[in-house]
């Protein structure tokens, strides 16, 4: 009898739990903005072994991370890296930046969006 009453309980709980997730969620989605400027939008396929002369293919999990800069303040939310972690030679290039035409295979090129997200990683 108490396998049936288990069973019961089950499919029951089971409907309920279906019924509460038909058009609806627990977390609306959010809308990109001034506090949420939206998915992180990665330039280019990273591929770990074009970054091993400038040590990069260590950062390839960091993509979509927020970069903190030198001594700043981490963000309230979500995952980061601090500037102080990156090993020299590197350069950070951010939205907008115009940069140099030399190349460097030795130093890792960090590439952030506006909202300091990392976007790319370079050699050069």
């Amino acid at each position: 009898m108490t396998t049936l009453t288990h069973r019961v309980a089950t499919i029951s709980m089971c409907a309920l739990l279906a019924g509460c997730g038909a058009g609806a969620s627990f977390f609306p989605p959010v809308e990109p903005g001034a506090d949420n400027p939206g998915a992180p939008q990665i330039r280019q396929p990273v591929l770990p072994e074009y970054l091993v002369g400038c040590r990069g293919h260590v950062l390839v999990p960091a993509l979509g991370m927020t970069l903190v800069p030198r001594y700043g303040q981490p963000p309230p939310a979500g995952q980061f890296l601090r500037e102080e972690n990156l090993t020299a030679p590197y350069r950070i290039i951010r939205a907008g930046d115009s940069i140099s035409a030399e190349h460097s295979p030795e130093r890792l090129n960090v590439e952030v969006d506006r909202a300091n997200r990392i976007i790319g990683l370079a050699c050069g």
